[in-house]
């Protein structure tokens, strides 16, 4: 299966691995077993409950009958919101979805947000239909990105989840100094983990590069950590300097 290719906006390359039936079941399975593990536990301790209100007689048989409608309403909602506020909270994320390692994401490649962990779930009754998720594995199966209803309508991909490399920093500055390093260790410290992302992943991949796409890649980085942190004097004649100094500085 091929990957689905994303350019950010300073054009450090991603790679995003869709996947297909198999890993799902896998975590639906899971995610199954969890479900009814707790219902289980819930049913085992609330049932008796339940019925002890009722066998005190009358004036507390309401007691139960009302304990009991909480119950059913508790596992309807254990069943309904599970993975919705998981996906949601959790970074597109399941028991069953981390146990399988994989994710949902945006298609653009960015977390999935809590309205299209919704979205994607409330279409999960049409996915289901007619019985035993024939819609939505009929469309994983033809789509390229391999997208079931909810996934189309809520712009959502699940995607394998690659573990995260540990960042690359410079051990070392190989030319001298182009900047003042206290200086430029005050801007960088107004720069946040994420805005420093693409200068880690061009760091990372620099070698991979042609020539003139590296110069080319190396300045649109630079630029952007300059806007962001602010720095007010002209970056050195080669950006990539900038980069090593800005994430030897951070590192530091």
């Amino acid at each position: 299966m091929d990957p689905i290719r994303i350019d950010t906006p300073e054009s450090v390359d991603l790679a995003l691995e869709p996947v297909g039936l198999g890993s799902r079941f896998l975590a639906a399975l899971i995610d199954a077993a969890i479900q009814y593990a707790v219902l289980f536990a819930v049913l085992l301790v609330a049932l008796p409950s339940a019925a002890l209100w009722t066998d005190l007689g009358e004036g507390f048989d309401l007691i139960g009958s009302a304990f009991l409608a909480i119950l059913l309403l508790a596992v309807a909602l254990l069943f309904f919101l599970y993975k919705m506020l998981f996906e949601a909270l959790w970074n597109g994320q399941t028991i069953g979805k981390r146990v399988a390692g994989i994710r949902v994401v945006q298609v653009s490649g960015m977390p999935v947000t809590f309205l299209q962990a919704v979205i994607r779930n409330l279409l999960r009754i049409v996915d289901y239909l007619p019985g035993y998720y024939l819609i939505g594995a009929i469309c994983i199966l033809a789509t390229g990105r391999r997208q079931r209803l909810g996934d189309l309508a809520a712009g959502t991909v699940v995607v394998r989840d690659r573990p995260a490399e540990a960042p690359e920093v410079p051990k070392a500055l190989s030319p001298p100094p182009q900047t003042d390093l206290n200086k430029l260790r005050e801007y960088a410290l107004r720069l946040r983990e994420e805005d420093l992302a693409p200068a880690r992943g061009f760091w990372q991949r620099r070698h991979q590069l042609h020539v003139s796409a590296r110069s080319r890649v190396a300045e649109q980085v630079a630029r952007g950590l300059a806007a962001r942190m602010g720095w007010p004097d002209p970056l050195p004649p080669v950006p990539e300097d900038f980069i090593e100094e800005v994430l030897y500085v951070r590192a530091r």
